[in-house]
């Protein structure tokens, strides 16, 4: 166990509970040991430290951790900021933010390192507008989210943020692994500053929306900004205006070895080479580039995605 997470109290109770039974003689003595008593003792001593140190699923000690201080404070500002016309949130209250609507905190540190706001509206069917409306959170997203400096996953989609901007400082989230921006009505360019999330292995920034509020465009003039995401292995830029890239894109996306979801659909990409000079992606098991102005033929290097 790290010594920065020492076991909880409850846990180191129950170690000293099971170690004061044994008693092991030195060999040699003439009180020679009484294997017969102490060998079971012994075997179900080793077996629960070597459950409890290695973090196992299967051993669950009882914690009274709760969400720091800092984390809970950050929340309530960023609640603060946020269009919330259903009251989805109305469980932010009291001191342990780990128990609020939304919110995982590590069972050890206490501190958040998930964040799953997506609209829970069941999109089957028909539509209702002003029903969907209601349930989605809209207004600003405040700058106090970087305080959650542990956070592994965030989750937005779904929601209706009218236009606004992909703020610049998710890019301050080092230890973000998974980012789902998806059919939240944001426009403008993507920041470049995403590029510094290089723990990133999941990012859909789908920019489609089933609002009604207006027109969306988000955009992206470049894509030098997932050169530095090696970890990718998801990632979904449909209906995303990339008609200003030229036709070096692909190769971009050629230089993720990681990366086995690629969706691009509907992004007016314009140009499709023909040639790669070689094939980096090679455990890409899915390739959507649908509704997109290609006027070409089928490139070869298509054929050698195996």
């Amino acid at each position: 166990m790290d010594k920065k997470h020492p076991l909880p109290l409850s846990c180191q109770s129950l170690i000293n509970c099971w170690t004061q039974p044994i008693r092991l003689h030195s060999i040699g003595m003439a009180n020679k040991p009484n294997f017969s008593s102490t060998y079971p003792l012994l075997v179900s001593f080793l077996l629960s430290l070597f459950f409890l140190y290695s973090n196992s699923k299967f051993v669950v000690c009882s914690t009274d951790i709760k969400c720091t201080d800092t984390d809970r404070r950050a929340l309530v500002v960023l609640r603060e900021g946020l269009t919330d016309p259903s009251g989805r949130l109305s469980s932010w209250i009291g001191e342990d933010c780990c128990t609020w609507e939304g919110i995982k905190c590590h069972n050890q540190t206490g501190r958040v390192t998930k964040l799953d706001l997506r609209n829970p509206y069941h999109l089957i069917g028909a539509v209702d507008p002003p029903a969907y409306k209601r349930s989605c959170l809209g207004g600003k997203i405040n700058p106090s989210l970087i305080r959650l400096e542990y956070l592994t996953s965030l989750d937005l989609s779904l929601n209706d943020f009218e236009g606004l901007e992909i703020p610049g400082f998710f890019g301050e989230l080092k230890n973000l692994r998974y980012l789902n921006l998806s059919y939240a009505s944001f426009a403008g360019e993507i920041p470049a500053s995403l590029g510094n999330l290089s723990n990133l292995q999941y990012l859909d920034l789908y920019a489609d929306s089933y609002s009604n509020t207006g027109p969306r465009e988000l955009r992206s003039q470049s894509l030098e900004w997932l050169t530095p995401l090696s970890s990718l292995k998801y990632i979904n830029l449909g209906f995303v205006k990339l008609d200003s890239i030229g036709d070096h894109w692909l190769q971009t996306f050629n230089m993720l070895p990681s990366l086995v979801h690629l969706r691009l659909h509907w992004c007016e990409l314009k140009g499709l080479p023909l040639t790669l000079p070689s094939i980096n992606f090679t455990s890409l098991s899915v390739l959507d580039l649908s509704e997109n102005s290609f006027n070409s033929l089928i490139p070869p290097w298509l054929f050698n995605l195996t």
